[in-house]
């Protein structure tokens, strides 16, 4: 063999080990889930929706959790389940957002899930089923678009809404959200949510489909921000700006909604929203189903400490007054109002977290972990059975 040959040979060889190499660590980034996958995607209407279809894996930086994720035809994380309702069924359809979609445990452990189970044989001539519509990033607005729409046409009995006080009412305010704004016409009446958030892996659609990529820009991201800036300015990724929460006033947007005596901007979201329940409320009855709401328990709620360490981190909140109750109270006096049936269930959580050692949200990610969902599943099976006739 030549030395031109053996030159190129050489050159072959590196060339295939180091293809084999990055395969290698590319099978091993995905076995291992180190890269959490897409699951969303724009909508025109609700601004924000699931893949039909999509399969994957949902984790985070910290790694609270890494949970298989399976969206079934229709959208939803849930079982596949039929528009036309079966014969001998009774529907409870649960619409909400993230702490319905619940990509933080296990579907068998989601509280939708374990409620349709505790359910089983409450009715003498049919069978239970609970459908579970929830999405991360909606709020009213985007729920009732879709039960409008889409909610229909499973013929639902009762239409429960999961309503998280933490950012509901901010989601269904035009001037407070950002990332999902709803529009509204002259005369306040909802016409669609739109979406402000950038398309993901954008300009580098070849590497953005690399795991490996993605995992390695996150590492330098959260370890070696120096490199990855150097690496920026040659041109070989783009750094996406830091994620830091929307600001006013040196207070973050979101905790507004505990101010007292709220801002301006807060008591109109608070109006949107409760007009928003009205109308869901008839669009409800106007399907043949019952309706009732149940107030999700934030970790804020439940935790003192956790609230101490907002406090702790955003030096502008000292000399401000906080109300954590206040946004529950709104929804409490609305259902009471129109009578109509309201759980909350920040009690409960409360009473649940001082007996046991188990948390119930996680510490980082703040959502309900399985004990979580177990505890709220009972609550709810008490809530429907004593408002709404299941038996």
């Amino acid at each position: 063999m030549s030395k031109r040959s053996e030159l190129v040979a050489g050159f072959v060889l590196v060339v295939l080990g180091l293809l084999l190499a990055v395969g290698l660590v590319e099978l091993s980034v995905r076995a291992l889930h180190l890269v959490p996958d897409r699951f969303w995607e724009p909508d025109p209407k609700t601004g924000v929706r699931l893949k039909p279809g999509m399969r994957g894996w949902w984790t985070q930086e910290e790694r609270e959790f890494v949970i298989p994720v399976q969206i079934n035809p229709q959208g939803l994380r849930d079982l596949p389940r039929p528009y036309a309702k079966p014969p001998g069924v009774l529907r409870i359809l649960v619409i909400g957002d993230s702490f319905v979609e619940a990509m933080h445990v296990r579907l068998e452990d989601v509280f939708t899930r374990r409620l349709e189970r505790l359910l089983e044989g409450v009715g003498a001539n049919y069978r239970v089923e609970v459908i579970a519509a929830g999405v991360s990033g909606w709020g009213t607005a985007s729920e009732l678009l879709w039960l409008q729409e889409e909610g229909k046409k499973y013929q639902p009995d009762v239409v429960l809404l999961s309503f998280y006080p933490g950012n509901d009412i901010k989601n269904n305010s035009p001037t407070l959200e950002d990332g999902l704004p709803p529009v509204y016409d002259q005369e306040g009446n909802l016409l669609y949510v739109s979406s402000n958030k950038p398309p993901t892996n954008s300009g580098h659609a070849l590497l953005g489909r690399s795991k490996t990529y993605v995992f390695l820009r996150q590492l330098l991201l959260t370890r070696r921000p120096a490199f990855l800036s150097t690496l920026e300015r040659l041109g070989l990724v783009r750094v996406p700006p830091p994620r830091m929460p929307a600001m006013r006033e040196g207070l973050p947007v979101d905790f507004g909604v505990y101010e007292v005596p709220p801002a301006e901007d807060w008591l109109d979201a608070w109006q949107r929203t409760a007009r928003l329940l009205e109308v869901m409320e008839e669009t409800a009855k106007f399907m043949g189903a019952r309706f009732g709401i149940v107030i999700a328990a934030g970790r804020e709620q439940v935790y003192p400490a956790s609230w101490d360490r907002i406090l702790a981190t955003y030096a502008g909140m000292e000399h401000k007054h906080f109300d954590l109750e206040q946004p529950e109270r709104w929804v409490m006096e609305w259902c009471s109002t129109r009578r109509v049936p309201c759980l909350r269930l920040t009690p409960s959580f409360r009473a649940a977290a001082e007996k046991s050692k188990e948390r119930l949200h996680f510490w980082y990610d703040g959502h309900w972990t399985r004990e979580g969902h177990r505890i709220a599943a009972e609550e709810v099976r008490k809530f429907l059975l004593a408002n709404f006739p299941l038996s």
